[in-house]
């Protein structure tokens, strides 16, 4: 649907004046008159204006011609991102709540993933032996219930997905802390330790806690300072220029061809969605690897210590030993 009427009502104009400004500028350059009625049909979508009279449109009302021919603009975008978040993130913190408990809500970010189950697995959920059977299916089967209402919400999806990608966005980002990057730094530059030394430092070098929750938690409270959908639009749009490496907005090419191709707002919430989904996967592979590493690090830091314990033993055993 094209964007004439939408732009008319904006400037408060009437379809006779739109009519009679667009002949005054036809009529300069010796031109046909231009109809209350043709302008009418513009907007219904019952004629469409030629490439020429597109322009002098596009110029009238100040916007690009891809525009007014119903293109997404990056701030339509933003904010159907804003009201999805809006309308749904009480219910997916609800749903947080009762995945793991309260005070643990943000698992439900780490743990749960829409692509999990494909929509066959319903039929192994649907029958009552699951209700009466182990902890695991339970629990599957509560997680396949949430899996199923986002997948049947767009708008839902959507929001879950926006406050996934802050999470492993922020889980991500505190991989490294000022503390850790010196020690990195320190470490490489030695010239005391060996360069196997070296390795197995930098290797197994302690990574702080996850913070993801917290990256959620400031996210959610920035967002919700702004008391209209524009400036919650206008937060997202700082989030996403600042925090963004994934090009989810700027630089993507499948996102620029979805925004020209005039998509609906279900269409386009799949394509961000997706968009989304990309990114947080190549967060999560950082964030295993970041895990892997962590869990190394505490084997060995136990496999020292109980060598320790060992060299203890034998001490004490052998001095029990020398005084019999």
């Amino acid at each position: 649907m094209n964007r004439i009427k939408q732009l008319r009502k904006e400037k408060g104009l009437t379809l006779q004046q739109v009519a009679d400004d667009l002949t005054a500028a036809l009529t300069k350059q010796g031109k046909r008159h231009i109809a209350k009625s043709t302008v009418l049909r513009w907007e219904n979508e019952e004629n469409s204006p030629t490439a020429e009279m597109w322009g002098l449109l596009a110029d009238y009302f100040g916007v690009s011609v891809d525009y007014l021919q119903g293109a997404w603009s990056k701030k339509e975008v933003l904010e159907l991102m804003s009201s999805s978040l809006l309308d749904n993130y009480e219910r997916i913190f609800e749903m947080a709540k009762e995945y793991e408990g309260e005070g643990n809500e943000f698992d439900f970010f780490q743990s749960i993933d829409l692509n999990f189950w494909g929509n066959d697995d319903e039929t192994v959920f649907a029958g009552d032996d699951v209700e009466n059977g182990d902890d695991v299916e339970k629990i599957e089967k509560r997680e396949w219930s949430y899996i199923k209402e986002m997948r049947s919400n767009y708008s839902e999806s959507l929001a879950f997905y926006l406050l996934r990608f802050v999470y492993f966005q922020g889980y991500c980002r505190n991989l490294y802390t000022k503390e850790h990057l010196e020690d990195i730094k320190a470490t490489s530059e030695s010239t005391t330790l060996s360069d196997e030394e070296k390795t197995y430092r930098l290797d197994i070098k302690g990574y702080p806690e996850m913070k993801g929750y917290e990256h959620v938690e400031r996210f959610i409270n920035g967002f919700l300072k702004f008391s209209n959908n524009e400036g919650r639009a206008s937060f997202l749009d700082y989030f996403f220029s600042e925090f963004d490496s994934n090009d989810i907005l700027e630089n993507n090419v499948v996102m620029e061809k979805m925004m020209q191709g005039k998509v609906s707002s279900e269409t386009m919430t799949l394509a961000l969605v997706s968009a989304l989904e990309k990114a947080i996967l190549n967060f999560d592979a950082i964030a295993s690897g970041r895990r892997y590493r962590y869990i190394s690090k505490k084997y060995r830091e136990l496999q020292v210590a109980c060598y320790g314990l060992l060299k203890e033993n034998d001490r004490l055993k052998a001095e029990l030993a020398s005084k019999r």
